[in-house]
């Protein structure tokens, strides 16, 4: 129908084009002695153009130490092949999330028109001509040993990190024009240990048959040691990112990423209240947090004779998410579990007051009326779920033709094979989604979840000729 066209939207054509640099100083200076010990001093000194001139270099040393104490001392044997201790400090410096125009800031033109004409818009972050580079000072030790004629090896790592002067958005008054303003805030500690076991279970004499195997795991305790003022409630705390009532944070004392929001009002005892058959809101509280309690992985090979079948499986423990696809899902009862009471109704499990007592909850209520009220964004706590999960990264099957037959073709080696990735999730406690797909590349983005996309399976097929 023709009379039912209109007139499009004038889109603004726009390019944008930018460049920054880094130009370095490095130097390092090596020591041995009779080679079991071993000093290394560095030294870097960085000049980058996305920070003030006045401000733009950066210097930053490291000493590192180790000895080989299986040649050191007199502990060499069938059992043990090998053995080091080694320790160091460093501090690294760097310009952190800045990117060019961030300190001298340009009107930009908006994408679409306003009633017609063009205009320029002023970035919502302003500069700061004093920001200067955020530096990490660590110290880390550690232990590699080697058994069994190799075929055992082990890594140990220990490590304790604290980043100063961190560059990051420090949200304003919007009464000033702008929302956020670069600044040097915070302080951040991580300390944690890493753990790598390998080896070969099986081997035989004529090396037909084996199999390998690799454990991993790392722990990393994170600590906001230090955050800016908070202009609202003058908290020590940051705000990372938000999704509807629910913030991401960076607060004293906790976890960077604490998910902040509104509880459910619950009694001593922890059973929650509600009030003519809803649920009662509670104080904003920290949820929980993104970071991980633990992660780890599992490898696998087994090779006989020319076929090879691999196999990974890692996992990350702990840790919380927000899911808005849960949230809305059940918000607006299409989701499977809000079947339950359509028809019915619904009665919340917790407890209500009666005659200043409280007793079992009674009230039923429509399914969209409790949906509505347990699941909208006035109540984050009832979407925060744990973030554990298990997966199957990998699984592989290859196969190497015998010598006899490639090198009748001139060849050295052909191998053929099928390799799988993200091929399954074996365990995880958030409904309905993929857990790692609320871990988004965009810090301000981390721990939040609304119609994201689940990483892609894939299985691909390789040929590999050697001459």
């Amino acid at each position: 129908n023709l009379g039912n066209m209109k007139a499009g939207t004038s889109l603004v054509n726009r390019n944008e084009h930018y460049q920054r640099s880094i130009n370095s100083l490095f130097g390092s200076a090596e020591f041995s002695f009779r080679e079991y010990l071993f000093l290394t001093f560095t030294g870097r000194n960085d000049w980058a153009s996305v920070l003030p001139l006045n401000n733009n270099s950066f210097f930053y040393p490291s000493i590192t130490v180790s000895a080989v104490l299986s040649d050191m001392l007199p502990i060499k044997s069938n059992t043990l092949n090998f053995l080091k201790v080694r320790g160091g400090w460093a501090q690294v410096g760097s310009n952190g999330p800045l990117d060019p125009g961030e300190i001298h800031p340009v009107y930009e033109l908006s994408s679409a028109p306003w009633s017609g004409n063009t205009f320029a818009e002023f970035p919502n972050t302003l500069n700061n001509a004093n920001i200067k580079s955020q530096t990490t000072t660590g110290y880390e030790g550690g232990l590699e040993l080697r058994m069994f004629s190799n075929r055992l090896r082990f890594d140990f790592t220990y490590y304790d990190q604290t980043s100063v002067d961190l560059v990051l958005p420090v949200q304003v008054s919007t009464s000033s024009g702008v929302g956020y303003v670069w600044d040097n805030v915070g302080e951040l500690n991580n300390k944690g240990v890493e753990v790598q076991l390998s080896g070969t279970l099986i081997e035989t004499a004529n090396k037909d048959f084996a199999l390998d195997f690799g454990i991993n795991f790392a722990k990393n305790n994170n600590m906001v040691l230090k955050a800016g003022k908070d202009n609202e409630n003058d908290e020590e705390t940051l705000l990372i990112g938000n999704l509807w009532n629910m913030n991401l944070e960076a607060r004293e004392g906790y976890a960077y990423g604490a998910i902040v929001g509104t509880a459910l009002s619950r009694t001593e005892s922890g059973e929650v209240i509600y009030t003519n058959g809803l649920p009662d809101l509670g104080e904003t509280e920290v949820l929980g947090g993104i970071q991980p309690d633990w992660t780890g992985g599992l490898s696998l090979g087994i090779t006989y004779k020319g076929l090879n079948l691999g196999g990974l499986i890692d996992t990350k423990m702990g840790g919380n998410i927000y899911s808005m696809t849960t949230a809305w899902g059940r918000y607006a009862g299409v989701l499977a579990e809000t079947l339950e009471g359509r028809e019915t109704g619904i009665v919340g499990d917790g407890v209500m007051l009666k005659d200043d007592v409280y007793v079992p909850n009674d009230v039923v209520v429509s399914a969209e009326v409790f949906n509505h009220g347990a699941y909208g964004d006035q109540i984050v706590e009832t979407s925060v779920f744990d973030a554990s999960y298990v997966k199957l990264r990998e699984l592989t099957l290859s196969y190497n033709l015998p010598r006899s037959v490639v090198s009748q073709i001139g060849l050295e080696n052909v191998n053929f094979g099928v390799i799988g990735r993200n091929l399954a999730i074996l365990y995880k406690r958030a409904p309905h989604i993929d857990p790692e797909s609320a871990f988004d590349s965009s810090n301000e983005m981390q721990g939040m979840e609304f119609g994201q996309l689940p990483s892609a399976r894939s299985i691909g097929l390789s040929v590999n000729v050697k001459f």
